[in-house]
């Protein structure tokens, strides 16, 4: 007899929600077992005419619904003119009671605000609802787009890190929240100007921190420090699980460290976004090294569904056992979950993942909770407690086109604290390809640098789709130190023999590297030689 609450009902496929409609209507259900659930009623009135028990009912797989039970399910609206979103058809509007829930007004909005950050500095609070409700406002749907990275999720985690660090910018925390590195042109065009219209510009100290090139870290007597910020050191019981890796440090890949500290230290579950190939994972190994925390990892594909989440699979003396998925250990033992490559997953199975980061709750595939509360767990076998020093930290590509995952930060996005991560700056990638190859010439580490900054900011533009990532420059360089006495524009040639299958790309590529001293693909015609 207690209350249900079926979250993001709007995500189900519409045949699998029917199913509820005889439970809702008719207060009846038959389950695939073959046992059927009867509103008390006809329960009692099947219990006098055959004259059995409940016993003799239970044996035969009848059981009464409470008369107390009741269901609440939760959704977002549709979405006006979307293929996608129509769920709220004809079959399900007669299923629900609808109450819909309106949005805070500005006032109601700073109130809940201020009195769950009580030290966060009023006049950045008015600033940056004053900013969010007129991107709610406007009838323009790009800048409507952008309202829905602001939700009020995203606005008190704005705040509470207001709080803490008041020496931030609020451009650079709007411009975080927004994702807007990845954001198409007339998007971030839109967020821009949205952003001077309310005098929230970047400051000349945001500019400096940017350029500012001696971002360091150190560990002294127990505690780390990344830049200016600092945490003492974790011990851990399991010092095997704890990440070493080979990581050369540059300025760029130090300042996302230091952010991702500030918001590990706030408590938050944090999402790292960006292109394949541009130091994601090295990034979040080297963090968790220095903050000596052990780690659980799990890479999620296409084909995983809610149960290989919480449950794996694995041969023991030539019997399948299911043992406790990287998720569930990490939750017991207080280590990080890396989840690896989560835009490639079905956003309706990424999903389960809200509740365990919003109230620490989730309900495993074999019948077992987590539950955030050591109250509710005493004496009960099937209840795991989260530990207090769990936490996670999510991977994903940017959505779109060519890694053509799912939009897991559309999904879910505010639930965490997000971080673009973006390949190195031209002088930081330099630094960092010194160091993987000592011996090549600089020279030819001037040209790769500058041939791929180039083909980076084509893919920007939408000239070419894959953007050309560190990880491939990495490679060149390793193997041009392996190898010194190869031509460079055979060893690029790795990189790029993929694209010399379409004509047109080809050019653009060849030219591109010809620009850069990067004679690949050269021909008697490239060779133009000066006139008298």
């Amino acid at each position: 007899g207690k209350l249900v609450v079926l979250d993001g009902i709007h995500r189900v496929n519409p045949g699998t929600l029917s199913v509820l409609q005889r439970l809702v209507h008719d207060r009846e259900l038959t389950l695939y077992d073959g046992s059927r659930l009867l509103r008390p009623d006809r329960y009692q009135a099947l219990k006098q005419e055959l004259q059995l028990s409940d016993e003799d009912l239970q044996a035969r797989y009848i059981f009464p619904i409470h008369p107390s039970f009741r269901i609440i399910a939760l959704a977002e609206p549709p979405v006006v003119g979307s293929n996608t979103q129509q769920w709220l058809g004809s079959e399900l509007l007669t299923m629900f009671l609808f109450h819909s829930i309106r949005s805070f007004s500005m006032k109601e909005e700073i109130d809940v605000i201020t009195g769950m950050n009580p030290n966060v500095p009023k006049k950045a609070v008015q600033q940056l609802l004053r900013f969010t409700h007129k991107l709610r406002q406007t009838s323009d749907p790009t800048a409507q787009s952008l309202a829905s990275s602001l939700s009020t999720r995203q606005l008190l985690r704005i705040c509470r890190r207001f709080a803490q660090y008041p020496e931030e910018s609020l451009h650079h925390a709007i411009n975080k929240a927004c994702l807007s590195r990845f954001l198409p042109n007339l998007a971030r065009s839109a967020l821009n100007m949205n952003l001077k219209d309310s005098g929230i510009v970047a400051t000349s100290e945001d500019v400096e921190a940017q350029e500012e090139s001696n971002y360091t870290c150190e560990i002294n007597s127990g505690m780390l420090t990344i830049g200016k910020t600092s945490v003492p050191l974790f011990n851990p019981d399991e010092k095997m699980k704890v990440p070493d890796v080979l990581f050369y440090e540059n300025t760029q890949h130090m300042e996302v460290m230091e952010d991702m500290l500030k918001d590990y230290m706030l408590g938050e579950h944090l999402l790292l976004v960006g292109n394949q190939g541009v130091g994601k994972n090295k990034i979040v190994d080297r963090f968790l090294h220095l903050l000596n925390r052990p780690r659980e990892y799990l890479q999620l594909h296409r084909d995983t569904t809610v149960q290989s989440l919480t449950l794996q699979p694995s041969v023991q003396g030539g019997v399948i056992a299911y043992e406790d998925s990287p998720l569930v250990k990490a939750v017991k033992s207080g280590h990080i979950l890396v989840i690896d490559e989560a835009d490639k997953a079905p956003t309706n199975v990424t999903c389960i993942l809200k509740t365990l980061v919003e109230s620490g709750e989730m309900i495993l595939a074999d019948g077992r909770r987590i539950v955030a509360n050591p109250a509710e767990a005493e004496g009960r076998s099937d209840v795991i407690v989260i530990h207090p020093d769990f936490r996670m930290i999510v991977l994903a590509n940017r959505p779109g086109f060519p890694f053509l995952g799912n939009d897991f930060f559309g999904a879910l996005g505010d639930i965490f604290s997000c971080h673009a991560v973006d390949n190195p700056k031209p002088n930081s990638e330099l630094a960092m390809l010194r160091q993987y190859g000592p011996n090549v010439p600089e020279a030819v580490l001037r040209k790769l640098v500058s041939a791929f900054g180039e083909l980076r900011s084509m893919a920007d533009q939408g000239i070419i789709t894959y953007p050309y990532s560190t990880r491939e420059v990495v490679n060149i360089v390793k193997h041009l130190e392996k190898f010194p006495n190869e031509g460079l524009a055979n060893v690029v040639r790795n990189v790029f023999d993929f694209d010399s299958y379409s004509g047109e790309m080809r050019e653009i590529l060849i030219s591109a590297l010809h620009k850069h001293g990067i004679p690949i693909g050269a021909k008697p015609t490239s060779v133009h030689l000066a006139k008298e």
